[in-house]
């Protein structure tokens, strides 16, 4: 193929994120947008050029050899194995399920289709900043990590929250709380540049009392290295200040990610340290696009597999079971 035709399942907040990224992409172009709201199909047809559509099957009629799959969590794993089985590839928003066991289910039918490219849509692992940082502590600008720290502080937005009943704050339909829903985009850069978490320990808390799950999570992750970084991640009641992103601290110096996209190196030469380089979130959803079209057009492996995405689901519900268990809680056990 010399482009790829996308059809875009579920037509909500992330998929119009999607959808402009996938107007900065070259041989792509969306033909089908599905949704069981009419309204919503509507709209990122309109965004988009594609046609609005109410199944995947009236999607197939019309054109696709992809389909991205962006609707609540639970709907995960039968639109996934609909998907791969009516022979499309398939990239599939995060996270893969709400448990491990749906999530290998899934895999187990991705494994039945190796002619499909199966993909986790975790934008983190085209974070421009968190790039830059990785490069920079590959070349030995802080010297070995000692240890991290990743803080995510949001509030309720109408975007994603669009009213007291959305789905995210329903735990049959997110599958928990921030520690598996928002938490992965945090939770994946420590993984990138320190390695697999081993085990974490970790208190949650109901701060937002309309969402079922948990709305406040303070963790530590230790590595298999051994290093300990902590992660904290709160859906706030009120306005937030803007903390770092990322602080990743070496024997030689430091790095700070800031909320503002700014890279910045504390190596002993400026007290006020270095910028090293400038991103934006938002344009990690390119890579998302520029990587699958590559792995569908180009056959080229894909940055980091869908399996790998099991590490933030894990982690997640190892918080989780800590936060109840009072315990250390092993991550892959």
């Amino acid at each position: 193929m010399s482009g790829l035709r996308l059809g875009l399942v579920g037509c909500g907040a992330i998929a119009q994120w999607h959808a402009r990224a996938l107007q900065s992409t070259k041989r792509t172009t969306v033909t089908a947008c599905v949704d069981v709201s009419t309204e919503r199909a509507d709209h990122l047809a309109e965004l988009t050029g594609g046609t609005a559509c109410s199944t995947i099957t009236e999607a197939l009629a019309i054109g696709v050899d992809a389909l991205a799959i962006l609707v609540p969590h639970h709907l995960h794993q039968d639109l996934v194995t609909e998907a791969l089985r009516a022979g499309v590839h398939v990239a599939l928003e995060k996270p893969m399920a709400p448990s491990p066991q749906a999530c290998e289910q899934i895999l187990a039918v991705a494994a039945q289709h190796p002619d499909r490219v199966f993909m986790l849509t975790e934008n983190a692992q085209y974070w421009p900043e968190v790039l830059i940082a990785q490069g920079l502590i590959r070349d030995g600008a802080i010297g070995d990590i000692i240890t991290a720290r990743s803080w995510h502080n949001f509030g309720i937005t109408p975007e994603f929250y669009p009213s007291q009943d959305s789905w995210r704050f329903q735990a049959a339909q997110a599958g928990g709380g921030v520690a598996l829903d928002t938490g992965s985009h945090w939770m994946r850069p420590l993984r990138m540049i320190l390695g697999e978490i081993d085990e974490v320990v970790g208190v949650t808390s109901r701060i937002q009392e309309k969402m079922e799950g948990e709305s406040l999570v303070r963790a530590l992750c230790k590595f298999q290295s051994g290093v300990v970084a902590s992660f904290d991640v709160m859906l706030a009641t009120g306005a937030v200040a803007l903390q770092p992103h990322f602080q990743f601290t070496g024997t030689k110096g430091e790095i700070v990610i800031s909320a503002l996209g700014e890279v910045r190196l504390f190596d002993g030469s400026d007290w006020q340290g270095t910028v090293k380089g400038t991103g934006n979130y938002m344009d990690s959803y390119i890579g998302v696009w520029n990587d699958f079209e590559a792995a569908v057009l180009d056959n080229k492996p894909l940055e980091a597999d869908a399996q790998y995405s099991l590490g933030e689901v894990r982690a997640a519900l190892a918080i989780t079971r800590s936060a109840q268990t009072h315990q250390w809680e092993k991550v892959w056990s």
